[in-house]
């Protein structure tokens, strides 16, 4: 396959995946594969996010299109690796206002792909535990400067429920499309020397370094410093203050992840998680993932 997308999503180790590959890069350029991942893809004239937000036909595709063939010279191979092609984590794009997840991600990847100029692609997916995952995204916005409190975030979602069965049909369904790698981000640590065999010209994926983790997210600590904070000093830099109670309450340091929700909502998110997966598993052009028998980790 000529094309290759690793979607992402977001808060599903996207960023220590690409940073890994990053610091192989000479090595898979030598071996025929153009690696395009956001240090290159969120930058002028490859600034995928804005072309994608401006939709089809926008002023900026032809610069893209030249800078990315370009980038290809020599490359029989193109691998992409960006979550926001699915969509961002701001409240009103990461869901819909019906709870659709990253409702515009058939169109975006459409336009991707005649940008990349290729008729079909494999894609690769993660997926993860619908609270996980809604906690995560929330405290991305937190230090992003645009949340304080979950609710608004949510706008009346259930915190137990991410549609990730929906997510996939769609992207499956795309005639462009030609298979769907699919694994859950619990499995990654387990998963992630097949996942590298799999994206990666025969015999590099030893080649490729493991970097310490990336993009921790708030505890629970941090944020309850956070939020006393923030509805005390109604005038401070929210992105500014999150940033603080992330160095000041670090896992390093013994501090619990960031649970704001009740037990139900977790053990209902993970009945409502081992449903969907046994869902994915039967979809046509979709290939699950799990790790080997002796180190599988419990859903």
């Amino acid at each position: 396959m000529a094309l290759s997308i690793h979607l992402g999503a977001h808060k599903t180790a996207s960023t220590h995946l690409q940073y890994s590959l990053r610091l192989a890069g000479d090595r898979l350029a030598a071996a025929g594969l153009c690696y395009a991942d956001p240090a290159l893809l969120r930058t002028a004239p490859l600034d995928l996010s804005q072309i994608l937000s401006a939709g089809a036909g926008c002023p900026e595709e032809p610069a893209f299109r030249a800078a990315l063939q370009e980038r290809r010279q020599g490359c029989a191979a193109l691998l992409i690796s960006e979550e926001n092609i699915l969509g961002g984590t701001h409240r009103s794009r990461m869901f819909s206002r019906r709870g659709l997840l990253y409702p515009f991600a058939v169109r975006r990847l459409r336009q991707v792909l005649a940008l990349a100029g290729e008729s079909q692609a494999e894609l690769y997916l993660a997926i993860r535990d619908p609270a996980g995952f809604n906690v995560s995204a929330f405290s991305l916005q937190v230090l992003l400067g645009n949340e304080i409190e979950l609710a608004p975030w949510l706008r009346g979602r259930d915190p137990a429920q991410v549609d990730w069965l929906g997510l996939v049909r769609r992207l499956a369904a795309m005639p462009e499309v030609a298979r769907l790698v699919v694994w859950r981000y619990e499995d990654y640590a387990a998963l992630r020397p097949e996942l590298l065999r799999r994206l990666l010209p025969e015999g590099l994926a030893p080649a490729v370094p493991e970097p310490p983790p990336a993009n921790e997210g708030l505890t629970q600590a941090g944020y309850d410093w956070f939020l006393r904070r923030a509805m005390v000093e109604t005038e401070a830099d929210l992105r500014q203050l999150a940033a603080r109670a992330r160095r000041r309450f670090r896992r390093a340091d013994g501090h619990g992840p960031l649970r704001p929700l009740p037990a139900e909502d977790y053990a209902r998110s993970a009945e409502n998680y081992a449903a969907q997966v046994a869902a994915l598993r039967r979809l046509r052009k979709v290939e699950f993932l799990q790790p080997p028998a002796a180190v599988q980790i419990p859903a």
